[in-house]
């Protein structure tokens, strides 16, 4: 649990919390220790617990604002939520990509630490994960009752299969890379939407 903190403090936990994500994308959350976080913020260590009990408050801030920020990458239009699913999947997965590339190491961080955290953290992290997971999932269910996504692929490994392939968008898209963000995430879209059935689909940035 966190410790109280008055207004004048916030933008010193920005920074603690900012530290924290770096320092943990560097050296991960199990290499990592209080000392690393405070001297990154020129604090004594003793004076981070103005701020936190404990270095696992620090992972489940980083992990709940990074999922406050992704929220934005299930926001639709009137428009756009009545479109086809692979339209739809093809902007959700454009979303992702620009958001990904914006917040690059919240979000590597995020994921990669999230199973550090104890029961009583993990469950709320768990609630806000199927929040997306059932967005997902609605788009390929829309998609295979209009008969554009194949139904024999089960609609869980389906919805995990576009998870996976959006999350390693930093594995394949090093850092500074000056390949358009469009045609990448259209790339993945190409990926995804062919691999779930829609073989003919082409993507926008193809055609333009």
């Amino acid at each position: 649990m966190v410790v109280g903190r008055t207004p004048g403090r916030e933008e010193r936990w920005d920074e603690i919390v900012l530290a924290a994500s770096k320092v943990f994308y560097e050296k991960s959350y199990e290499g990592s220790s209080l000392q690393d976080i405070a001297s990154a913020v020129g604090l004594l260590k003793g004076s981070i617990y103005y701020y936190i009990n404990t270095k696992e408050d620090l992972l489940f801030e980083i992990v709940m604002r990074a999922q406050a920020v992704w929220m934005a990458t299930l926001e639709e239009d009137d428009e756009l939520a009545q479109q086809p699913a692979t339209t739809r999947l093809r902007e959700t997965i454009v979303r992702w990509t620009l958001l990904k590339e914006r917040h690059r190491e919240w979000s590597i961080v995020a994921e990669r630490e999230f199973t550090r955290l104890s029961a009583p953290y993990l469950k709320k992290v768990i609630v806000g994960r199927r929040t997306f997971n059932n967005f997902v999932e609605q788009i390929i269910s829309q998609g295979r009752d209009d008969g554009d996504l194949d139904d024999r692929i089960p609609l869980q490994l389906a919805t995990n299969m576009v998870f996976e392939v959006m999350k390693s968008s930093h594995v394949n898209r090093p850092t500074g890379s000056r390949a358009d963000i469009t045609k990448f995430a259209d790339a993945y879209s190409l990926l995804l939407i062919r691999g779930l059935g829609k073989a003919d689909w082409i993507a926008p940035s193809a055609i333009n």
